[in-house]
This record gives structure tokens, sequence and C-alpha cells, in this order.
């Protein structure tokens, strides 16, 4: 069961092989998760998390299980990698 759990709903859209993503904190992982309700499509991104961890689409208030979310085959776990710069080295 998630902790902590935010959506990063001030940030610019996130866009990924023509989908629009958003990114979703639960403890200290961040994901990079598709931004469209299940029922119908709406922006999950502008939604909130309500207290039983579930992100709440703000069109008709269905209600997606974090879980559900990291769950779907869209959803992207970010990870940390030194970043290199031209020389190829960190």
């Amino acid at each position: 069961m998630a902790g902590t759990v935010w959506i990063g709903s001030g940030l610019p859209p996130i866009r990924r092989d023509g989908e629009e993503y958003f990114l979703l904190g639960v403890d200290d992982r961040l994901y990079l998760v598709r931004n469209a309700c299940p029922h119908r499509g709406g922006p999950l991104k502008f939604g909130h998390v309500d207290d039983q961890n579930r992100v709440v689409c703000p069109m008709h208030h269905n209600a997606v299980p974090v879980e559900t979310l990291l769950a779907w085959p869209t959803t992207i776990e970010l990870v940390e990698a030194p970043v290199r710069g031209p020389d190829g080295r960190t």
C-alpha cells in the first residue's frame, strides 16, 4: 500500500510517443502515468489524491487506486542515472 502520494499538477505537459503523461510521486519514487482516466479519458493530472490513495478524476469523480495506475503497462518509473557530458564523463 502506498504511503505519501502526490500529483505534479503544476508541471507543463509531458509527452511521450504522442501521449500526454503526468508526474506521480509515490513515497520516494517518481512515475510518469498516462494522463487519461479509464472512465472517460478525463485529465487525471488535474484530479486529487483522496484519503484511500486513489487519484480522483476531476471530470466525473472516478477514483483510480494508485496501485492500478502503477500497474498500467504505459506507466514509467523514473530512475536516477548519472548525467554524462559531451565527453562521456559524469
